[in-house]
C-alpha cells in the first residue's frame, strides 16, 4: 500500500480513462467526475469526524489536486494549527506551509473563504 502510494505521488499511477486534463496557470488539473469528488468529500468528512486526519489527507489529495475548491480547503484545513486546536486532534502534526499552499490553491479554484484563512495564517506567523 506504502508503495502505490509513493508512486501515485511521483505520477506512477495509471490514469483513469474517465479523467481529464486542464492547464491551469502552468499546472495540469486533473478533473474528476462530480460523483466521485462528492464521495471523496463524504468520505473525508467521516474520517475527520472519527478523527483519522491521514487518511482524510489522502481521500482529499486527488479532488483537490483536480480543482475542486472544497476539498483544497478542506485539505488545507488538516493541516492549520488552528483548526486542529479547534477539532481538538492529538498527535496530527499541523504544517503552515502546506495548510497555507492549499489555501491559496483553494482561492485559485473559487473558495473565497480561503482569503480569510490565509488572512488568519498571515497573523499567526507576525
Amino acid at each position: 500500500m506504502k508503495a502505490a502510494y509513493q508512486n501515485a505521488l511521483q505520477g506512477g499511477a495509471p490514469q483513469p480513462a474517465g479523467d481529464k486534463e486542464l492547464t491551469v496557470g502552468g499546472d495540469a488539473v486533473r478533473h474528476l467526475d462530480p460523483n466521485e469528488t462528492a464521495s471523496s468529500i463524504r468520505r473525508a468528512n467521516a474520517l475527520i469526524a472519527s478523527g483519522d486526519l491521514a487518511a482524510a489527507r489522502l481521500v482529499l489529495r486527488r479532488p483537490a489536486e483536480a480543482g475542486d475548491a472544497r476539498a483544497a480547503m478542506m485539505l488545507a484545513e488538516t493541516y492549520d494549527p488552528g483548526v486542529l486546536m479547534k477539532l481538538g486532534v492529538h498527535g496530527v502534526v499541523s504544517d503552515v506551509a502546506i495548510a497555507r499552499s492549499w489555501y491559496e490553491k483553494a482561492r485559485k479554484f473559487g473558495a473565497t473563504e480561503a482569503i480569510q484563512q490565509l488572512e488568519v495564517l498571515a497573523s499567526k506567523q507576525r
